[in-house]
This record gives C-alpha cells, structure tokens and sequence, in this order.
C-alpha cells in the first residue's frame, strides 16, 4: 500500500488507509505500508497519532525532499543570512493571540522573502507536476521493487493524493506484472480544489493521468458521481471501476463522555477541519448578520467555532463579513487543535457545521469528515451542493444541507433551527448508514483483492 497520507499526519484521508490496513487482518490480507517519513515540523504532525497503526503493521517510511527548502538555505548563504529556525518550525504562541511583533524588515530580507515568493510560485506552477511528492515517488518506486523482489506481493495498491502515487503504481505494474488497484480520495483531474492550476498545467496532468491509467487493474473512487465523471473522462480506459466510499467506526466515540448539557447558554456550532481554496463556508457567516441586524436576540447565544486552519486570504475575508454585521464576537477561530480535541468538540457541540468544497464536481464529494459527523450523532448543519454528501444527510435523517454559497438559502434555515429545542439526541436510519460501516466497506475491498490477485494467479499459470 503506497499512501503518502499516513499517521502521524493528521489529514483525514489517513483515516480510510490506516483503517483498511488493520481491518483488512481479518480477510486475510497483510499490508506493507510505503509511506512519507514526516521530519516533525509539519502543520499536521501529531506524534499521537502513531497509536492509530495497528501493532505489527510494516510500515516503511521514505523522506520527502523538501526542494524549496534547500533553495531558500543556498540563497541565505549566499546573503550571509544564518536560517531562521522560526520559520522552519511551528509557532509556541497561542494561536488565539498574536505572535509578538519583531523588528523591522532589512531591505535585504525583504529582498530575499521577494525572491523566496517567486520560487515558491515558479515550483508549485513548473516544478511540482503534479505536486511536491514526485521525488518522493522515484524512491518509494525503488524501495518497492525490492520488496517485490524479496517476498511474495499479491498486489499493488496506490491512494491518491498526493497524484504522484499512481507513478509508483504505475512503474511497479510494469516492473512486476502485480495487479495494480489505484484508489482516488479525490479526482485529480477536474477535482474542484485543484481549479487554481492554469489550463496548460490542466491538459498536461490530465495525459499524464490518461497514461498511467492505462496500467491499472481496478480503479476506484468514493463515489457514484466520481466513478462516472471518471468513466466519462477515460472511456478507453480498460480497467474495472469500483465505488468504495469513505466510512465510518461506529465505536469511535465509544469511549468518549459527553461533557457539555446542551442547549444551555451557549448554543454550540462545531466546524473541524481546514478552511481553504473552495471551501469556505461564507454563506453562513453572512446569514448570522443579516439575522443580527433584524433579530439580534435570536443569536446573542451563538457561538461558532471553527477548529483547523484557515488560508490566509479566507480569514481576511472572514474577518471583513464579520466586522461589517458586528458579529465578531460569536466567532472562535482556534486554528489547529489535536485529533483528541477535534473528537470532543464533535460530541459535546449542538450542531456540527460541515463545509463542503464548491466547484463543477462537487456533487460526488463525500467528504471524510461528514464520517466522524455521522459516527457523532449531532445535527449536521451542511453546506454543500446538490449531490452525494446532502443525499447521505439527508437520507439518514441526520440533518440538512443548503447550497453552499446561497445566503438566502442559509439564513431561512438557521432562523428555522434556533426557533426549537436543540435535539438532545439523533434518531438516524441506521439500516441505511449500515453500508457506510468500515468493516462492510473494508470487507469489499478484500473480495476485490482476492479477485484481482485469483486472476493474476490464473494469468501467470496460463
């Protein structure tokens, strides 16, 4: 298994590998993991979250070369700047105050943070085709091969992103003849967080995809919508296609206590996770003022929190919505926070806020989060497009969904939601969300290895 997303990396598409990995135990399938070993100074590194991999899993860990990094050190040297290790390391202050300010920029350090932009950009657009894994990929290829060699692999499997991945699978089915299942968390082409890409960057990834594809065995994605925007994008393409949405433990918060009453005070709205590039969650923001400006007694109780990052220019914009209707107050941007708190804040919130990705595909976006929501059991307030996440909302009777951008749309809702008690608990149709448990949809996976490595078998014997 080739997964560049893995503990102690807290992105949520860790979930889906860490979780086949160890429940794919119990249909007789040992995975070796090939993965990125993270150096410690990242955003999302969360030593916590090595107790996630099941004991005795093999895991293989290969760095990624950070590129950007030693230009940035061979320019300083030329300057004769030493490297600022606060930059190279995550920020001691509190992320709800300030970091204290320093001295005024020399002209020569802002010179080089000049320069240091424009590499920046000059990578992300020329170099990291398609993203910053690919020198990564080239070692995990090597490292892979020799592992192939050296014992008995019934199969490959890839999970992108990072979209370099299907380089390794690629390159490993032409080298060992394994049976390739290629599984997309997200489209990599058309996907709607990578619309900022210029449109030669867009046809050229979409041919690198086109031809890699053509070595795969299965290839899968998380939903209907997705597998047949996939079909339609590669109608030669030879491979079986497969749906395996994302999923749920339904005792993940087995052992967690609500510890807040609700309904009382403070009427809690929990977002977790990262606020960027489409997604966004604007809508709501600007529904509370409208609401404030008519009624404010209605949301003098509001509080909402939003617990994971926020890109820079979304958070200007944020705090201009909010000034403008007078509503900072009733906003809690706590920036990053652990796995742990992020999990105790879904339980104990009155609603869980979900902000899904906007854009011309988004109507197959099953986020992984919306999981953690259902396994939660708290009315999901959803903002999202028309498609497969408002379907599973709705049809499980755990909430409700309007257009993610539609203001209107949202404040009739709120204003229908804070009219009546805050529901104490959540009957869902758990008939229905019984395909989304893990180990059903882990239990699908191993009939497709089984199947893909029986053929293989059958191949080879021919």
């Amino acid at each position: 298994m080739i997964a560049g997303e893995f503990p102690p990396l807290k992105t949520i598409g860790r979930i889906r590998t860490v979780k086949f990995v160890e429940q794919l135990r119990a249909h007789g399938w040992e995975a070796v993991v090939v993965t990125l070993a993270p150096s410690g100074q990242e955003p999302n590194f969360d030593p916590k979250l090595l107790d996630e991999i099941t004991e005795g899993v093999e895991v293989i860990r290969l760095p990624l070369p950070d590129i950007e990094a030693k230009i940035a050190d061979f320019a300083k040297l030329l300057l004769g700047r030493k490297r600022d290790v606060s930059q190279t390391k995550e920020p001691t202050t509190p992320a709800s105050r300030p970091p204290e300010k320093t001295s005024a920029s020399s002209p020569q350090s802002n010179l080089l943070d000049w320069a240091h932009g424009i590499v920046r950009k000059l990578l992300r657009t020329f170099v990291h085709v398609p993203d910053n894994y690919l020198p990564w990929a080239r070692a995990a290829t090597a490292e892979c091969i020799k592992i192939c060699a050296a014992r008995k692999i019934d199969a490959i499997y890839t999970t992108l992103p990072p979209f370099s991945s299907a380089y390794v699978g690629h390159d490993l089915r032409k080298a060992t003849g394994l049976p390739w299942i290629v599984d997309y968390r997200d489209l990599w082409f058309g996907d709607v967080l990578r619309e900022w890409l210029p449109e030669w960057r867009k046809r050229l990834e979409l041919r690198i995809e086109k031809r890699l594809l053509k070595a795969a065995d299965v290839i899968v994605t998380v939903s209907e919508p997705k597998t047949a925007y996939m079909r339609r994008l590669h109608p030669l393409i030879k491979a079986r296609w497969e749906t395996l949405t994302n999923g749920y433990d339904t005792d993940i918060y087995g052992n967690r206590e609500r510890t807040r009453q609700l309904g009382q005070g403070t009427i809690e709205f929990v977002y977790t996770g990262r606020l960027f590039k489409n997604r966004r969650g604007y809508a709501f923001a600007e529904a509370l003022g409208r609401i404030h400006k008519t009624d404010p007694g209605q949301i003098e109780n509001i509080r909402v929190r939003i617990l994971g990052g926020v890109e820079a220019d979304i958070r200007a914009r944020y705090d201009e919505i909010l000034t403008r209707h007078g509503i900072a107050h009733l906003y809690d941007f706590a920036g990053d926070v652990s796995y742990d708190a992020a999990m105790d804040a879904q339980i104990n919130c009155d609603y869980l806020l979900l902000i899904v990705d906007t854009g011309e595909t988004s109507d197959g976006v099953i986020p992984g989060k919306l999981f953690e929501y259902v396994a939660a059991r708290r009315p999901i307030f959803a903002l999202c497009d028309p498609g497969a996440t408002q379907q599973i909302i709705e049809r499980a009777g755990l909430g409700k969904a309007v257009p993610a951008e539609s203001i209107d749309a949202c404040e009739a809702m709120l204003r229908e939601w804070l009219a009546r008690p805050v529901p104490e608990k959540m009957e869902a149709d758990n008939e229905y969300l019984s395909q989304f448990d893990r180990r059903e949809i882990t239990r699908r996976l191993a009939v497709l290895l089984d199947e893909v490595a029986a053929s293989h078998t059958l191949t080879q014997g021919c």
